[in-house]
């Protein structure tokens, strides 16, 4: 779930990452969308700007939908429906949990936090000097990761070859389509790359990863296993979300606009002190936010301790019962009817 103080429609037209050229590629590609995934993309968006038009400190425009009887029926209302119904709901990123639970009005006993199960990798990682390039990562069936792809282009990868000419960028995803493979430039070293089966490798061999994604939630899990295998990380807030530890330090760089991540990025790259600090960071976090026997007893803990107590808690969770009360299950005595019908 996210939530802006604008639309997402907004936050395109004034983020300092984009550029005239970049949109109309955005627009471009959509427009190229087969029905399915504009049925996909749009149902996303739909509660996307459902959430945000529900979040008390968004200053309301023309363009945002209102609540009134119309929108009971609304994809964002039966989601919250859905957790209230259930004993638990587990949620993969620790900002969500606490936006559910704190502005949605969840009780904490109903959400558990379900992140990541990593097997944190032992042993000596490749160095600095052993490791050469960027690399980005993520399948494009993903429309945030075909938007990264084309900022890099147009808004970020340029500025970064002018001050370091022998780099390359290498781009990998599964489902690349013909306009993201039309970015494939030889001579600029913006290598468009698509499906690999040997992660592991790329990530163990390239310098930095590069991930200025612009919106999306969850937790990011190329930024996962970049860190799993030593790569530091150039993101963004929404790249980085929920991702910390409560300190100040980050497995590499959190920049909000394009002349501070083509710095941080050309920096990072640079300087081998600052490449092992970040590469240290990321292999801490990777182990105390997603190591998988950690996570795994933690969460086993709750789901033993949710299902030895769930009849008290359903007998005391009234709004729950409300939900569940025949008078708002319509649909189900609906197919009775029709059942019955078709019998006589």
């Amino acid at each position: 779930l996210r939530f802006h103080r604008q639309s997402i429609v907004d936050k395109y037209k004034s983020d300092a990452l984009v550029t005239q050229k970049s949109k109309d590629e955005i627009n471009n590609n959509r427009s190229t969308k087969t029905q399915q995934e504009a049925s996909s993309f749009d149902l996303s968006q739909q509660l996307i700007e459902e959430v945000i038009s529900s979040h008390p400190n968004v200053v309301q425009n023309q363009n945002m939908p209102q609540w009134s009887k119309a929108n009971t029926n609304s994809t964002f209302l039966r989601e919250l429906a859905s957790i209230h119904r259930s004993d638990l709901t587990l949620v993969c990123s620790p900002f969500e949990l606490e936006l559910l639970r704190d502005r949605y009005g969840i009780p904490p006993h109903k959400l558990a936090l379900a992140s990541f199960f990593v097997n944190v990798v032992r042993g000596n990682m490749a160095s600095f000097e052993e490791r050469c390039d960027f690399v980005t990562v993520g399948g494009f069936k993903h429309q945030p990761n075909v938007d990264q792809v084309k900022v890099l282009k147009y808004n970020i990868w340029p500025s970064i070859r002018k001050q370091i000419p022998q780099a390359k960028l290498h781009i990998y995803g599964a489902y690349p389509t013909q306009d993201v493979l039309k970015l494939h430039d030889e001579a600029s070293g913006f290598l468009v790359k698509g499906y690999t089966q040997n992660l592991e490798q790329i990530l163990n061999s390239s310098r930095l990863l590069l991930c200025p994604l612009r919106f999306g939630a969850g937790i990011k899990g190329k930024i996962v296993d970049a860190w799993k295998y030593g790569c530091p990380v150039i993101s963004t807030p929404i790249g980085a979300e929920g991702m910390t530890d409560g300190s100040q330090k980050w497995g590499g760089k959190v920049t909000s606009n394009a002349n501070d991540f083509i710095q941080s990025a050309i920096q990072l790259y640079c300087n081998k002190k600052k490449w092992e600090e970040c590469q240290i960071t990321g292999l801490k976090l990777t182990k105390s936010l997603y190591c998988k026997e950690n996570n795994f007893r933690q969460l086993d803990e709750v789901l033993k301790v949710a299902l030895k107590t769930r009849h008290q808690r359903r007998e005391s969770d009234f709004f729950s019962g409300m939900l569940w009360h025949q008078s708002t299950r319509s649909t189900e005595y609906f197919s009775r009817w029709i059942e019955l019908k078709e019998k006589s």
